[in-house]
């Protein structure tokens, strides 16, 4: 529509004839309806007006119309594939796929890389969208979960990390977001390079810039948190099969691992989840892990396939 004035007004017939039309069930011999179409239009108006509505074509034109806009919809899809794909260097119909999104189950990672050569590793129960081909100012992809990014270096063209609680943006270098929705904050991490950080709280619309070696976090609530240094190995150790928990509510600390282990666990007590928690599992082994929380918390546990339950 934006190339071309009569693609525009092409668009525009079909709106206004498709708003003329009664909804509702038919089937008619498209052909024929066309030839009764453009009979019809010979003695009316140039564009469709309410006029139509008048009771002598009350038993036909409905009919019409709807085969008119079916007409019309083919046309356009047929001029645009023979156009498009005609002038373009698209190599495939696949291509017409804007996003596409990449899913991770409940104890599952998953890697990939993009037409720019970025590459990224996805945390398990996360969701990345990204384009099939990168094209305009800026190379975009969206975020729900936790992803390392590794990414090709291109000055032209920033790479933008977006999650629903920050924006990070980057030219080339390693870094890992960790950011899932259901979660109070977004944190992250710089192996390499320099990252900005980006709140997306509308009232509180902070900027930091971290360089290797440090970490910060959006919350929520309060905006960006004040960058610290951090050991990188640390906040790294997801993708060798580790875990590391830097002061997080053991709410947090519980979904991580009903993510990374598809369980379920249940507390006796919601006080605890506000808590903060820190500790770092080099191997991470559930068995393990929910010993050594078990101690921290002062509680016994029962483990009934997928279900473990805290007791006092």
């Amino acid at each position: 529509m934006g190339k071309d004035p009569e693609n525009r007004e092409l668009v525009r017939e079909l709106q206004e004839i498709w708003e003329l039309t009664p909804e509702e069930e038919f089937e008619t011999n498209v052909e024929d309806a066309w030839k009764k179409f453009r009979e019809e239009k010979i003695d009316a108006p140039k564009t469709p007006s309410i006029g139509y509505r008048s009771h002598q074509h009350t038993s036909v034109l409905p009919y019409v119309f709807r085969a008119a806009a079916v007409i019309l919809v083919i046309l356009l899809a047929g001029y645009f594939a023979q156009n498009y794909l005609t002038n373009s260097n698209i190599e495939d119909p696949q291509e017409f796929y804007v996003m596409q999104d990449l899913v991770t189950e409940s104890g599952e990672k998953a890697s990939v890389s993009f037409s720019d050569g970025t590459r990224v590793i996805l945390n398990a129960a996360s969701t990345l969208r990204f384009p099939k081909r990168f094209d305009g100012a800026k190379r975009e992809v969206y975020l729900d979960g936790e992803a390392y990014f590794k990414v090709a270096h291109n000055p032209e063209s920033p790479f933008v990390v977006h999650t629903d609680k920050a924006e990070i943006e980057v030219l080339g270098t390693e870094f890992n977001v960790q950011g899932w929705e259901e979660d109070t904050n977004t944190a992250v991490t710089v192996s390499e390079g320099k990252v900005s950080v980006k709140s997306m709280n509308p009232d509180k619309t902070e900027k930091a810039v971290l360089t290797k070696g440090e970490y910060t976090r959006v919350e929520e609530a309060k905006g960006l948190a004040p960058v610290q240094r951090v050991k990188i190995e640390n906040h790294l150790l997801w993708t060798q099969g580790g875990i590391h928990f830097d002061n997080v509510p053991f709410r947090q600390v519980f979904r991580h691992l009903e993510r990374k282990f598809d369980v379920q666990i249940q507390v006796p007590d919601k006080g605890i989840l506000d808590v903060p928690y820190t500790s770092t599992f080099r191997q991470a082994e559930l068995n393990e892990i929910i010993h050594v929380l078990s101690a921290s918390l002062d509680m016994t546990y029962e483990r009934n396939g997928s279900m473990i339950k805290f007791k006092e």
